[in-house]
C-alpha cells in the first residue's frame, strides 16, 4: 500500500517540535513511507537536513494558521494516495486542521492524528483570550481526531481528563544517530575558547516558556564568586528583555546569547550543568540529550516531561519561578554530582519508530 505521511506544522523554524517531527519522519521514511511537511512560513535552520533526509516541503504561503483552512482542503483534495496521515502539530493547529477534515471529499482515505508536544497549561501560563477559548475548543473539535498522541504519559493523561477521550503517549526519538555524529565535535567558537571558566547551560527559544529570566536571576544568587560563565543557546522574541536583565545584573561579562547554533552538543556535553528553567513542557529534548551526554541536569517540576525523565527524583527538580531554590540546587549538585540511571533507553530512536508506527497503524 502507499503510504503517505503528512506533517502539518506552521512556522517551521528552529525548536523541538520540529527536531521531533524531522526524527520521526526519517523513521517512517525508512519504513517505506512518503512524507511531507506542510508548512506556511520556514526558517532556514534545517533546510538541508530535510533536503536530504528525502522529505517533501511544502508551503502554503505566508498566513495565519486560521485562514489554511480551505489551503488544506484544496492540497488533500488532490492527492490520490490510497492511505494518508495527517499528523498535525500542536493545540490551535489541530483545531484549525479538524475543521479542515470536515470538509475534504477523500476523508476515508485519511487518518487525521492530533500530536501534542506542550502540557495545556500552557494556556493559562500565556494568558490573553485565545488561550482562554482554546481548551473549549478542544473539547469539542478533537472528538472528529481518529488519534490523538502526546509526547509525555502527564500530557497524555491530562489531557485524556479534559476532553474526555483516549489520548496515547508515545515519547521523542530523542537518542539517534545525529546526536552521536555531533556530540564528539571539537568547539571552536572564540567567543567560548576565551573564557576558560567552567560552564552552566541553558538551551531553548528565547520565549515565555522557557523562563530564562528566571535562570539568570538564580545563576546571579549563584555565582557571586565569577567561578562559572552561563550560556543560553537560543533566539527569539524575548531577546531583547534577556540582554537588559543581564545589563541591569551586570552580567555582560559572565553570560553569552549567541543565538541560534547547528550544533549544540557540543557545548552540552562540556558543560558543568544543564538547567531547564520552563513554565511548561510537553517532553524537552534537550534534557534527554544532557543526561545522554552525561551532563550533570536540573529541570523545574513544570507540566509535562522533566519528572517523567528525572524519575520522580527530587534532587533533581525545582518549583517554577523559584529562583532561589535553583540557585541552591545549582550549588548543591555542582558540590555533589550525582550518578543514577535514568532508563534513556526510553527515549531511544529505534524504539520509538516501532511504536510511533504501531500507533498510528492500529
Amino acid at each position: 500500500m502507499n503510504k503517505l505521511a503528512i506533517f502539518f506544522h506552521p512556522y517551521f523554524s528552529d525548536g523541538g517540535v520540529e527536531r521531533t517531527n524531522l526524527g520521526l519522519a526519517k523513521g517512517l521514511i525508512q519504513n517505506g513511507y512518503k512524507v511531507v511537511f506542510l508548512t506556511t512560513t520556514y526558517t532556514n535552520h534545517f533546510l538541508e537536513e530535510i533536503k536530504n533526509s528525502n522529505i517533501e516541503l511544502v508551503s502554503l504561503g505566508d498566513k495565519k494558521v486560521s485562514k489554511t483552512i480551505f489551503d488544506i482542503v484544496s492540497y488533500l483534495n488532490n492527492l490520490d494516495d490510497k492511505k494518508i496521515f495527517f499528523i498535525s502539530c500542536q493545540y490551535y493547529v489541530n483545531i484549525v486542521t479538524m475543521i479542515a477534515s470536515l470538509l475534504v471529499k477523500n476523508r476515508k482515505n485519511i487518518k487525521f492524528i492530533n500530536a501534542e508536544r506542550n502540557h495545556y497549561s500552557e494556556f493559562t501560563i500565556n494568558g490573553g483570550l485565545k488561550n482562554k477559548i482554546i481548551p473549549y475548543l478542544l473539547k469539542y473539535f478533537y472528538s472528529h481526531a481518529d488519534l490523538i498522541i502526546a509526547n509525555s504519559q502527564e500530557t497524555a493523561q491530562d489531557l485524556s481528563s479534559l476532553i474526555n477521550r483516549e489520548v496515547k503517549s508515545v515519547y521523542n526519538p530523542t537518542i539517534n544517530k545525529r546526536l552521536d555524529d555531533l556530540k564528539d565535535e571539537a568547539i571552536s567558537e572564540e567567543w567560548y575558547l576565551e573564557d576558560e571558566r567552567d560552564t552552566i547551560i541553558g538551551i531553548g527559544r528565547f520565549s515565555k516558556q522557557k523562563d530564562f529570566d528566571t535562570l539568570i536571576k538564580a545563576f546571579y544568587l549563584f555565582n557571586k564568586n565569577k567561578q562559572y560563565k552561563l550560556v543560553i543557546l537560543g533566539d527569539g522574541d524575548l531577546r531583547y528583555e534577556l540582554e537588559q536583565q543581564i545589563i541591569e545584573l551586570n552580567l555582560q561579562e559572565d553570560i553569552y546569547l549567541p543565538g541560534f547554533v547547528s550544533n549544540p552538543y557540543k557545548f552540552l556535553k562540556q558543560s558543568s550543568l544543564f538547567v531547564l528553567s520552563s513554565r511548561y513542557e510537553g517532553l524537552p529534548n534537550v534534557l534527554i540529550e544532557a543526561l545522554y551526554l552525561n551532563t550533570q541536569s536540573i529541570a523545574t517540576r513544570c507540566k509535562s516531561g522533566p519528572k517523567e525523565i528525572l524519575l520522580k527524583d527530587d534532587r533533581f527538580l525545582v518549583e517554577v519561578g523559584d529562583y532561589k531554590e535553583l540557585a541552591n540546587k545549582m550549588k548543591n549538585v555542582l558540590a555533589n554530582p550525582i550518578k543514577k540511571d535514568f532508563k534513556l533507553d526510553r527515549f531511544q530512536y529505534e524504539n520509538i519508530i516501532s511504536e510511533f508506527i504501531k500507533v498510528i497503524e492500529e
